[in-house]
C-alpha cells in the first residue's frame, strides 16, 4: 500500500475548528458578555415586577447559580487534569521514541559497510520527520495527513534497508539486536500518533464554554434581579475564568501557543546521528 493511502487511514484524528488566537477571541468577548446580558435582563425583570406592583425575591437564582458554578468548577478541573495528562504523555512519547531512534542508530553500527550507512542515514532522515512543525501548519485533517504522509515515507524504507543490512552470514543473535531496535522505533509511531488529537471531544469543550458562558449569566443576572450594580468582582472572575480557560487550551495545543512540547530529546539524538555521520565521512 503506498504511504499516501496508508496516511489516509488516519480519518479519525480529530482537529480544533478554532486556531488558539480566535478561541482566546471568542472567550474575551463571550465571557464578559455573558455577565453583562445577564444583568440586563436581571434589571428588566426588576423593572417590570416592580412596575406591577409584585415583590422582588432578594434570594432569587441563588441555587441555581451555586449549581452552576459547582459544574463548571468540576468541568474545570476535569478539562485542565486531561489537558495536562495529554501533555506530559506528549512529552514522554517524544522522548521514548527518541532514544529508541538513538538506539537503532548506535546499534546499526555493528553492521557492515553499505548497509550501515545506510541504514544510519534512513534513521536520520526519518527521526527529522517526527518534528512537529512549530508554525501552526498543521490545522486540518488533511494537513496533518499530509504530515504523516511525509514521514511515513521514510518510515517504509527503514525495515528493508533492516532486512538487507541483517542478510546472512550475520549471526542470528546479531540479527535479532539490531532488528529488535529498529522494530521499537517503528513502534514508537503507533503511540505518538495517537497524541496528534486534541484531548477532549469539541462536544465537551463546547459544554465547559457553556457552562462557562451560564454562570456568569446568572451571576450578572442576580444582580440586576436585585438592583446591584454589576461590580469590578465579576469582571474579575470573568477575567480569572478566562485565563483558566487560555490555558487549559494552550496545554491542549503541542505545536502553538505559549506552552509547547519540548522537542529537545529528538533534537540532541538527530544532533548527535549527525554528528557520528559527519565524523565518518
Amino acid at each position: 500500500m503506498e504511504t499516501t493511502g496508508v496516511a489516509a487511514l488516519y480519518e479519525n484524528i480529530s482537529m480544533p475548528l478554532f486556531s488558539i488566537g480566535m478561541a482566546f477571541l471568542i472567550l474575551l468577548v463571550s465571557l464578559p458578555g455573558a455577565a453583562v446580558l445577564g444583568y440586563l435582563t436581571g434589571a428588566r425583570r426588576r423593572r417590570v415586577l416592580l412596575d406591577s406592583g409584585r415583590p422582588v425575591d432578594k434570594v432569587t437564582g441563588e441555587t441555581t447559580l451555586g449549581a452552576a458554578l459547582a459544574l463548571l468548577g468540576l468541568l474545570l478541573a476535569f478539562s485542565y487534569g486531561n489537558a495536562l495528562n495529554l501533555s506530559q504523555t506528549r512529552k514522554a512519547l517524544l522522548t521514548s521514541e527518541a532514544a529508541a531512534i538513538g538506539t537503532a542508530f548506535l546499534r546499526a553500527d555493528y553492521l557492515a559497510e553499505p548497509g550501515r550507512t545506510n541504514l544510519q542515514v534512513a534513521l536520520l532522515e526519518y527521526a527529522r520527520t517526527r518534528l512537529l512543525p512549530g508554525d501552526d501548519s498543521i490545522n486540518t485533517l488533511e494537513e496533518a495527513q499530509s504530515f504523516l504522509s511525509t514521514t511515513l515515507e521514510l518510515q517504509a524504507k527503514l525495515w528493508p534497508l533492516t532486512l538487507e543490512a541483517t542478510a546472512d552470514p550475520l549471526p542470528p543473535p546479531m540479527k535479532a539486536f539490531v532488528a529488535g531496535a529498529v522494530n521499537e522505533a517503528l513502534d514508537a509511531h503507533l503511540y505518538r500518533v495517537e497524541t496528534l488529537s486534541v484531548p477532549v471531544s469539541e462536544l465537551a469543550q463546547a459544554m465547559l464554554l457553556a457552562a462557562a458562558l451560564l454562570a456568569l449569566f446568572l451571576l450578572g443576572n442576580r444582580a440586576g434581579t436585585i438592583g446591584r450594580r454589576l461590580s469590578w468582582r465579576t469582571f474579575a472572575f470573568s477575567g480569572f475564568l478566562l485565563l483558566v480557560m487560555a490555558s487549559i487550551l494552550d496545554i491542549q495545543r503541542s505545536s502553538e501557543g505559549l506552552i509547547r512540547t519540548d522537542p529537545t530529546a529528538m533534537l540532541v539524538t538527530i544532533y548527535d546521528m549527525e554528528q557520528a555521520l559527519a565524523g565518518r565521512s
